[in-house]
This record gives C-alpha cells, structure tokens and sequence, in this order.
C-alpha cells in the first residue's frame, strides 16, 4: 500500500541554521522495501549552520558527502560551513529562475532594481513558466544530464556513503535531484510529488517574510508575481519533469537507465546499499 508522506511524519532535521533540511529515510518503495534513515538527506544552503548544527550532521548523522547545486555567485555569497569528514562537490545545473527564487535578502536591492530598469525598457520577459520549464530543462538538457548522472554516481561511491544534496533553498535544483534518487530507489511518483511539495511546507514563512520585504523595494505588481511565482513550489512543476522523463524514455527508471546511463546494475546496488 502507498503511503503518502504527512508533515507530522518524522522527516525534518530540526537544525538552527536551516529550514528545509529532510532525511529521506523512511518512504516506502513500491517493493515495500524501506529507505535507511540518516543516509540520504535534502537540504537548503549550510551558509548558517550553528556549532551544534555541525555536529548534528557530523556526530549524529557521520555525513561524508556533500553536493552543492549552487552557481558559482551564491556559493561565494554564503559558503557552506565545513563539516568534519565530509567531502564537498560543486554540480551546477544554474537554472536561472531557480536562481532568482533563493537568492538572498541581501540581494535584493540590486535584483529588484536590475528587473525594474529591464522592465522599463521593455527588456523583461516575466513568465510565469519559467520553474516548470526550468524542471524540464534539467531532465533534457545534455549537461544537467551529466551532472544529475554524476550525482546519482556519488550516491553509490563508497558503501557507507551519507549523502546531503542541497541548492539555496532546497526546492527545484534540489527537487529534482531527491526524484531522481527517490525513482532509482524504486519510490511511488506519487510520493515522489508529496516529498516535493513538502517544500512549501517548509518554506511559508520564509517566502511571506522575503516578499514582504520585496515590497519594500517596489509595488509593480508584475514584478512582485513574478518573484512570487518564482518561489512557489508547484505540483505541475515537478510532474512536467516526470512527463518529460515518459516522453524521452518511457518511465522514469527507463530515463535514468538509458538516457542518464545509470543502468540497471548500478540501480541494483543503489538499492542494496539504502534500502531495508
């Protein structure tokens, strides 16, 4: 039986330095096996992680491999704090509305007033699609496919990997990372959406409190739906990225088979290494 996952479930790592910090131990997969808890973790940035927060991660959970989806400007803004033992990777998708939706309360002087000059010269193009196209870029375009392929190969790196991925605010970059790990692991997509859409969950507060700080800055409407739009966490979001995942493979698990070449043996001790 699918069991979809609820807020009350024990899935948040209650961190100071964090808000969306989740073990993804404990989803059920289709075969009723059970992912391990503290293997597998999604995160928003570690810019801010308290002296106790680290060693939560490092004591309490031995994390040992980090993978950080940020570009190269939001990394040198707010770098992660080190973690004793673990190792740190940079894969960079730079998705630019995911982008502007994490970027921090320090930029926004400067991103509000670069979008409102672009806008009165008729230069911003403010669409509204632009998450949902974002996601399927990152399943069909050839170097978010390389990069994806390279995080699913470091899941599977050394047999007592723990694994945290993260991006700014933990949600799409992020997002679609967690699917893939989830459908390699053999997870329901419907359960797949619900681990998604818990983002919102996580981030009300913050969004209400960064918009009305956006507010500050201007009051054209079209430029604050757009930010808004551009932090929202979406079902039709994550399910264009799964679609498009059918179209160019069929299923999900097809596409990371044979498009990612995460093949079926690797899938087979992916498995064996984070289920029980």
């Amino acid at each position: 039986m699918m069991i979809i996952p609820s807020y009350d479930q024990d899935y948040l790592i209650k961190l100071t330095g964090t808000f969306n910090t989740r073990d993804l131990g404990g989803y059920l997969t289709e075969s009723g096996k059970m992912i391990k808890k503290r293997r597998l973790i999604r995160s928003d940035d570690l810019f801010k992680l308290t002296s106790k927060d680290i060693s939560i991660l490092s004591n309490v959970y031995h994390l040992n491999t980090i993978i950080d989806f940020r570009n190269s400007n939001e990394r040198r803004k707010r770098p992660d704090k080190i973690i004793p033992g673990a190792k740190y990777y940079v894969l960079t998708p730079d998705d630019e509305t995911a982008v502007i939706a994490s970027s921090s309360l320090n930029d926004d002087r400067k991103k509000i007033d670069r979008l409102l000059k672009l806008n009165r010269e008729g230069k911003l193009k403010i669409d509204k699609n632009g998450l949902k196209n974002g996601m399927i870029n990152f399943v069909k375009e050839k170097r978010s496919q390389r990069l994806y392929r390279k995080m699913l190969d470091l899941c599977i790196a050394r047999n007592d990997a723990v694994v945290l991925e993260h991006c700014r605010g933990g949600k799409d970059r992020t997002g679609y990372g967690t699917a893939l790990i989830l459908l390699a692991l053999g997870v329901d997509q419907e359960i797949v959406v619900q681990d998604y859409l818990m983002t919102a969950h996580y981030n009300k507060e913050r969004n209400e409190r960064r918009m009305n700080e956006y507010r500050q800055y201007t009051q054209d409407q079209a430029i604050l739906d757009y930010l808004a739009s551009a932090m929202e966490t979406r079902e039709d979001v994550i399910r264009a990225g799964l679609n498009e995942m059918k179209r160019l493979a069929g299923t999900p698990v097809n596409y990371i088979e044979q498009v990612l070449g995460f093949d079926s043996e690797k899938i087979a001790y992916m498995r064996q290494m984070y289920l029980e």
